[in-house]
């Protein structure tokens, strides 16, 4: 199981086997330690992951910019049938309602797409949040309609269908991914209020 450690934003740390990600202003999680095997893609070792920052002010932030997008995504979730409060649950988890926001790994915008997956979904632009939008809703559509549970949908989204199905058909066993489900699952039921 991951270990959480929470720290003021002052906190600095100068670790070489860190990878940092800014995920808002004032606002880095890190991943020490850990490791991933590059054959099956899957954690080997678990992290330790340090969050930096003010999380409640931080979380109140994301929701308003996501909430920006709640007329897009309501257009899309009523074309495709996805539950609207699932899409801005995703989009909050994944890039805080930012268009811009790009991963370490190259996922792109608003639902963080990798490009094959946005190309495969009809999206040649992931920076346009409509498209993104299109290709994410498209995208947890067959993941629901394949594995017929949310939450393993979500495991997929985030981890990949292969990772589910080599699991069991189960949420694999990757801290990361079962704190992704987890979040989505919680900022959903957030966004049904």
């Amino acid at each position: 199981m991951m270990r959480r450690l929470m720290l003021g934003a002052a906190v600095a740390w100068s670790v070489s086997s860190c990878v940092c990600e800014a995920k808002a202003a004032a606002h880095v999680e890190m991943l020490i330690g850990g490791s991933i095997d590059a054959d099956t893609n899957d954690v080997v070792d678990q992290p330790l992951f340090v969050e930096f920052g003010e999380p409640h002010r931080i979380a109140h932030r994301a929701r308003s910019n996501v909430l920006a997008w709640a007329p897009l995504v309501d257009q899309v979730a009523r074309r495709f049938g996805v539950d609207q409060a699932l899409l801005m649950a995703v989009i909050d988890v994944e890039s805080g309602g930012n268009p811009s926001a790009v991963s370490l790994k190259g996922a792109r915008g608003l639902m963080q797409l990798m490009p094959q997956t946005g190309r495969t979904q009809g999206a040649n632009d992931l920076f346009d949040p409509y498209q993104n939008v299109v290709a994410g809703a498209r995208l947890l559509d067959t993941l629901l309609a394949t594995f017929g549970d949310v939450s393993l949908a979500l495991a997929a989204y985030n981890a990949g269908e292969g990772a589910v199905r080599r699991h069991g058909g189960a949420i694999p066993p990757y801290a990361e991914t079962q704190r992704y489900v987890r979040r989505v699952m919680e900022r959903a039921a957030a966004y049904r209020r």
